[in-house]
């Protein structure tokens, strides 16, 4: 839920949640070098469309790879 949508009501109140737990473990183990981040895809994952399963991998994989400096902490697809 990259936005929220009041026909999605109970699907928003979950992904705030996610966020703010991301936010919660950032501050607490982020300094001491733990990345902590989300990815959210706003639509049904499947193959051959604009939510393909491997270029959703590749968020994830480029949140593995980021320099501390840049890391991101939300990746909406």
């Amino acid at each position: 839920m990259p936005e929220m949508k009041p026909q999605y009501v109970s699907l928003s109140f979950g992904k705030a949640g996610v966020r703010a737990l991301v936010e919660l473990l950032d501050a607490e183990y982020g300094p001491s070098g733990v990345h902590v981040a989300t990815v959210t895809v706003g639509g049904v994952v499947t193959p051959g469309t604009a939510h393909d399963p491997a270029d959703i991998a590749e968020h994830y994989w480029h949140l593995h790879t980021q320099p501390r400096e840049q890391w991101e902490h939300e990746v909406l697809h």
